[in-house]
């Protein structure tokens, strides 16, 4: 039986319930703006990325976005993606990366209300106890604590809409237009 429903005193509250369904649902809004902005980087409509990115993991996507960025540094000179673009996702991605283990954590672990400020969260690994796996299997989370990681994750989302915004976009009118100037010439 998962921990939350062993008893009305494990049962987390509202409030708990509400700031982890928030955490998840801002991560999925990041993970969505990380395949708009590889699409962007490929120079291909966002409709079209996604049949690419949604068969990849998000850190897979990640590594992509790297390699891109680094692209267009090197082969195209940064013309396309001035170099302030690319630093600022680069820091993105940094951050990102830092907060992808509490992300899991909200994700992947079972919930149990401690009191009404705090939360734990174990994943009921097999690991023993003093093991690394034991010691990552497990934690406490305050509603501040939950706050605190919404607000960043919602910064992030924010800050990441701003940037693929600033980005070129071929949308698919435009790619359909230069196939078709293509094919006539």
């Amino acid at each position: 039986m998962p921990l939350n429903h062993t008893s009305q005193y494990a049962q987390l509250t509202d409030r708990q319930f509400e700031l982890l369904g928030r955490a998840v649902v801002e991560w999925s809004n990041i993970e969505f703006l990380l395949g708009c902005l590889l699409s962007r980087l490929l120079h291909t409509p966002e409709f079209l990325g996604r049949t690419y990115t949604d068969q990849l993991s998000a850190s897979r996507v990640e590594a992509a976005i790297r390699e891109a960025l680094e692209i267009h540094r090197v082969r195209y000179r940064s013309q396309v993606v001035p170099e302030a673009g690319q630093q600022a996702a680069l820091v993105l991605l940094g951050k990102i990366q830092g907060m992808r283990g509490l992300r899991n954590k909200i994700a992947h672990f079972c919930w149990t209300r401690s009191t009404d400020g705090e939360i734990f969260g174990t994943a009921l690994s097999g690991g023993l106890p003093g093991s690394a796996k034991h010691e990552r299997s497990y934690v406490s989370l305050t509603i501040a604590d939950l706050e605190q990681a919404n607000k960043a994750f919602s910064t992030v989302v924010d800050e990441l809409s701003s940037l693929v915004s600033s980005l070129p976009e071929l949308t698919e009118e435009d790619a359909m237009a230069l196939l078709r100037r293509e094919k006539g010439a």
